[in-house]
């Protein structure tokens, strides 16, 4: 009873005193206001009771909030009639609902009204209590003085009445009250028990379940006091059911813990399981609600998306007879056969909502775990720890803890090999190799995290689960990959070589396939691999590793993995909108460009120059070509831009799942070996060029053919070459035979270029690629990059020698050169004739290649590396011609100077490639005339490797100053040499 009620119940008390100080009972006895006292508080004591039942609990602010609406009417004071001015806010159709209303509200406040007025009194209790105080002064003193009245009539009572039997009535009457107050109090008591259902039936929909324990032990232990009327033993039965009831509704509330788990609800079931005696009961039961949810929620999930393709195609098909049917016999199979229902659209969903609520499942448990850690015997609540008390005794209590702790440590595993084994049964039940390559790359991701959820969860590499997965992704993989590379075979087929307007800021980071490298490091050493690296710490696996901290403290209470990131709609912006100085033509070309010819100084526009020998050449801006200053945007084609795609989506493949991450590197080589095979078939002359490539290129293009490159002869159905494709053949509308175009230079240097541009983000993503691969396997991954990747300016320089080869009429040039007379006996100062015939050659291909970068720019390096072909295929015409002589005096020696240094100044004007290349040895094969005979032998033997043998012969034939003894020694050396290589 609170401070109210004995309030309460004390001016009652007061109030029958004062009504009632005395009462005379039939048999003429006094009784006093003690007696009272008894009949009232149990009067009011059940109704104070139902009124505080009825009560609802407000917070402060509620309450005020109550008052604050009280209308202004209700504190005036004057005389005002509250009772007409509610009536008067009836409707005019009167509905009782709204009356009740009013009702409820005029009561709601009333009663907080009296609420906050009985709390003011309470204030004052001090003062309440001195008041009190001298007001039971003042009763002491009139009991004293009614005692005294008493006691004087019972005197004189005593005086009128002196016989026994009066004596031994009061004495049976008093008895007779005694026993009449034990029934009362037993009557009482019997009465709150059979009240009792009702406030437990309360206290467990508001889920106290403490509460409601604790006054079932009460009662129980209440009735056994009174086992002896029987009415008791009834309520005893009644009792007992209702504990069942109560232990049916703790189950229920560990089956929604176990869903969802609440502190609050879970630290109620463990008080109320440890009042009972049976927190192991506890944790049995709880792991099978985990168990049952698990198999129950995976089965309503997938059964969902079942009925809901089952009724989509029944509505598409236009008939809905038989739809209740199929849910009904798709409801009776069996979780495994279930899930082979479920369609390619709905899968990834279905498996996104599986692995969230299979993660709810894990993050309830854990923190399950973490609330046991925190909420020890020796450190928790005192209410948890007297209710463990109560549950055992002793040593009973370590036992049970110790139970605990066994049962949520085996419980990690077995949760987890449960959420496994659907997710597996579900990932295994369907056919993934017709999927999007995005939407595996999505379910990967999805399996990917959930073995990192379980190994943050438990420790377990669920290896069950990276089997399955690993099967289904080599099957689609190999698949996705056979119809990549047919599509690319396709692609070049029909590609036209021209370049793609990309941006000149264009980077791969700015495709969609690459966005996993941006806005954060991008290294891949820090992505946690599906399995286990070898520089991987054991107990830092996945998110939920040392290294990246609880993945369940990471996500919290409402997100998870597995929600999907609402990423901003961002297109692709690499195609230029016509941006200066971008690929598109001649809008990056400077209106100065537009007359190139006015550039060129007079002489260079005859059809022969004249300079007299020594003087310097004219300063010319054609050093440095204005084209070149402009043309910085990276060249690449559709195809060279579907690849990099192909690469980013393989790339993405090798993080997702690290044990085929081999094979796919292998897969993305044969994209590169392809492209590679292709530019160098298309463009690189196999003429007698072919016999000038470098041994590794020679070998990496034989690797390719015998690896990758399919016979036209071998049938399609052979095994062995199911991974091999076709040689692409070269569009019918490219041309790479005009002389107009240099033999479809354009065409070339977009074809190279491109190749160059798609090795350079190769080089680039090597960073990213290797820690991918295992360590036993890199070796694979080094041997690409030096094999193949870095011989890309090999084939640079091979398809642009081809295109050089063709520019200039050399056999024209030769056929001039072996007219010229050397063996003359005068020196002229006019240089021969042919010298100006290349070198006209010469202007006219550097106009053409003006004229061709107005429409499509070329890049420095390839301007550079074709005038270094250019330069080196000159100087080897002009060594062959030279060598040509029969004859030769020291006069045509220095015609043979001279023609040459007026070839180099002039084309020093025409290019800025410096050195130019091969100069040295034309200009030592012509000093070498001049060697007296005892150094000759040993030049030739430096030279061997410089000049042919019939160079070496021709100069030696020359020499009329060398003896033919010594011309047959030399001759049998080259001989020897020649033998030898």
């Amino acid at each position: 009873m609170d401070i109210k009620e004995k309030f309460m119940s004390f001016i009652d008390k007061q109030k029958i005193s004062l009504k009632a100080p005395a009462a005379t009972l039939p048999g003429g006895d006094f009784v006093t206001s003690d007696d009272f006292e008894g009949r009232t508080a149990v009067a009011a004591q059940p109704r104070r009771q139902n009124s505080l039942l009825r009560e609802q609990a407000l917070t402060p602010e509620a309450e005020q909030a109550v008052i604050d609406g009280i209308e202004q009417v209700y504190f005036e004071a004057e005389d005002v009639d509250v009772g007409e001015h509610e009536l008067k806010k009836f409707p005019e159709a009167i509905d009782v609902h709204v009356i009740n209303g009013l009702r409820s509200r005029l009561r709601k406040q009333h009663n907080i009204v009296s609420r906050r007025v009985s709390d003011l009194i309470m204030q004052k209790q001090g003062l309440c209590s001195e008041e009190m105080a001298r007001v039971m002064e003042l009763q002491r003193e009139v009991i004293r003085e009614v005692g005294l009245c008493v006691e004087g009539r019972r005197k004189l009572a005593q005086g009128r009445s002196q016989f026994t039997s009066a004596s031994l009535g009061i004495l049976a009457n008093y008895s007779k009250r005694q026993k009449i107050a034990s029934v009362i109090r037993s009557l009482r008591m019997i009465r709150t028990l059979q009240m009792t259902d009702e406030q437990l039936q309360t206290l467990l929909r508001a889920e106290d379940y403490p509460g409601a324990i604790q006054l079932l032990l009460e009662c129980q232990k209440a009735a056994a006091t009174f086992k002896h009327f029987t009415c008791i033993s009834e309520l005893s039965t009644k009792l007992q059911d209702t504990l069942e009831v109560a232990e049916e509704q703790l189950d229920q509330g560990l089956a929604r813990v176990a869903a969802n788990f609440n502190v609050r609800s879970y630290e109620k079931l463990q008080t109320a399981y440890g009042l009972l005696g049976k927190t192991q009961t506890l944790m049995d039961q709880l792991h099978m609600h985990l168990t049952s949810h698990i198999h129950n929620s995976a089965f309503t999930i997938v059964l969902g998306y079942v009925e809901l393709y089952n009724s989509a195609a029944v509505g598409g098909n236009g008939a809905m007879i038989g739809t209740s049917s199929s849910t009904s016999s798709s409801s009776k199979l069996q979780y495994s056969e279930l899930c082979k229902y479920v369609n390619e659209e709905s899968f990834l969903p279905c498996l996104l909502d599986l692995s969230k609520c299979m993660w709810n499942v894990l993050r309830s448990y854990r923190s399950i775990i973490k609330w046991h850690e925190d909420n020890k015997p020796a450190g928790g609540d005192d209410t948890l720890a007297v209710a463990n008390s109560n549950a055992s005794n002793g040593g009973e209590g370590s036992t049970s803890e110790q139970y605990i702790k066994q049962k949520l440590e085996h419980g990690l595993f077995r949760i987890w090999q449960d959420v496994q084994a659907k997710v597996r049964t579900f990932t295994l039940a369907s056919d993934l190799s017709h999927f999007k390559f995005d939407d595996f790359l999505r379910i990967l991701d999805v399996i990917n995290k959930l073995i990192e959820v379980g190994e943050c969860f438990c420790g377990s590499k669920s290896e069950t689960l990276r089997e399955s997965i690993k099967q289904q992704s080599i099957n689609y993989f190999r698949n996705h990959h056979r119809a990549r590379m047919e599509e690319l075979h396709m692609f070049l087929e029909n590609e036209g070589w021209e370049a793609c307007p990309v941006k000149s800021t264009f980077t791969i980071h700015q495709l969609m396939e690459y966005r996993f490298l941006r806005g954060r490091d991008t290294s891949l050493t820090r992505i946690t691999s599906p399995s286990a690296s070898p520089t991987k710490s054991q107990g830092g696996g996945g998110l939920g590793g040392s290294e990246k901290g609880d993945i369940f403290e990471k996500y919290g209470e409402e997100a998870s993995p597995f929600d999907l990131v609402t990423e901003e709609a961002v297109e692709e912006d690499i195609m230029a909108n016509g941006e200066t100085g971008g690929n598109g033509g001649s809008g990056g070309m400077s209106d100065d460009d537009d007359d190139s010819d006015e550039d060129l100084p007079e002489e260079l526009k005859r059809d022969y120059v004249d300079e007299q020998p020594g003087e310097a050449p004219p300063p010319s801006s054609r050093n440095t070509p204005k084209h070149l200053r402009h043309s910085k945007a990276s060249i690449v084609t559709n195809t060279t831009l579907t690849i990099l795609r192909l690469i980013g989506k393989y790339i993405q493949m090798m993080r997702l799942l690290q044990p085929i991450a081999f094979d796919v590197m292998v897969c993305l080589s044969h994209l590169f070996d392809y492209y590679l095979y292709s530019v160098f078939t298309f463009f690189g002359d196999r003429g007698e060029l072919e016999q000038s490539l470098s041994r590794r290129l020679r070998a990496s293009l034989k690797r390719i053919q015998d690896s990758l490159i399919l016979s036209p002869d071998t049938p399609p159905e052979d095994p062995v070459d199911q991974n091999k494709v076709l040689c692409p053949s070269l569009s019918p509308v490219v041309d790479i035979t005009s002389p107009e175009s240099i033999c479809g230079l354009s065409v070339r240097v977009v074809a190279v270029e491109s190749l160059a541009f798609l090795a350079a983000q190769l080089e680039a993503l090597h960073c990213h690629i290797e820690p991918l691969i295992p360590q036993q396997r890199r070796t694979f991954l080094q041997q690409f990059y030096t094999g193949t990747v870095k011989i890309t300016p090999e084939i640079r320089h091979h398809v642009y020698t081809a295109v050089a080869a063709q520019a200039i009429d050399y056999d024209g040039v030769l056929s001039r050169m072996s007219s010229v007379k050397w063996d003359i006996s005068d020196l002229m100062s006019q240089h021969s004739q042919y010298v100006d015939l290349l070198l006209r050659q010469l202007q006219v291909l550097s106009m053409r290649l003006e004229e061709v970068s107005h429409t499509s720019p070329i890049p420095e390096e390839a301007y550079m590396a074709l005038w270094e072909s250019i330069v080196r295929i000159t100087n080897r015409t002009l060594l062959e011609g030279f060598a040509s002589a029969r004859r030769c005096t020291n006069e045509g020696r220095s015609l043979m100077q001279l023609d040459y240094q007026q070839f180099l100044m002039k084309l020093e004007c025409l290019t800025s490639v410096r050195p130019l290349p091969d100069r040295h040895l034309v200009e030592t094969y012509i000093k070498a005339y001049y060697l007296p005979e005892g150094a000759l032998e040993a030049w030739v033997q430096q030279s061997l490797n410089d000049y042919s043998a019939r160079q070496l012969n021709s100069l030696v034939a020359t020499m009329t100053h060398v003896s033919k003894r010594t011309r047959q020694r030399i001759a049998a050396l080259i001989e020897e040499s020649g033998k030898k290589t």
